[in-house]
């Protein structure tokens, strides 16, 4: 699961925008489970893996995809009982003679345009209004574990639990208290 992406916009008057993996203004090339291959080989998630979600089929809402870097398990809820707490701001956005990254490049300008998702800075965390912390995380059942969401922020954008620097082709390391069990 990897959050971000490698595209940004650069204006000329110094503003800098990280455009987000699920939008509808740039064409990023996912596939039907909100991933895709890097220049690199990796084939990483953005969002829902839905055939992942689809291939563990039962009756239970909380469906296993993965583990975070800290140990801890990622969950999808397929009914959507875990809201998250980000909403769009509502402060208008300012840069002008703005470049995005990648190729056929055009100079256009973000001033005064109203946040719709498409950066990242479009979004902001307010507790009081879901029930997942920043990381995107909560407790079932006194453990700890991270949702994917069908909404902002799709993945966890942060951990909560301790990690170290992994080098490739290591698993995650367990740190700290780990979670005992499916919730």
């Amino acid at each position: 699961y990897e959050p971000g992406t490698a595209e940004s916009v650069s204006c000329g008057t110094g503003e800098f925008f990280r455009i987000e993996a699920l939008q509808e203004v740039y064409n990023l090339g996912f596939d039907v489970n909100n991933a895709h291959v890097q220049p690199t080989g990796k084939y990483h998630y953005h969002g829902v893996p839905k055939l992942l979600v689809e291939a563990y089929a039962s009756d239970d809402d909380l469906k296993h995809v993965g583990f975070a870097a800290d140990g801890y398990l990622i969950y999808y809820s397929r009914s959507g009982a875990y809201q998250p707490s980000y909403l769009l701001s509502k402060t208008l956005r300012t840069g002008e003679n703005c470049v995005a990254s990648g190729p056929n490049p055009r100079i256009f300008n973000l001033a005064g345009t109203l946040p719709d998702g498409t950066y990242t800075s479009d979004w902001q965390y307010k507790e009081e209004i879901g029930d997942l912390d920043q990381c995107n995380g909560t407790s079932i059942d006194g453990q700890y574990v991270y949702i994917i969401t069908d909404g902002y922020p799709y993945i966890p954008r942060c951990l909560n639990g301790e990690f170290t620097h992994i080098s490739k082709g290591s698993p995650p390391p367990p740190r700290g208290p780990r979670p005992r069990g499916r919730p």
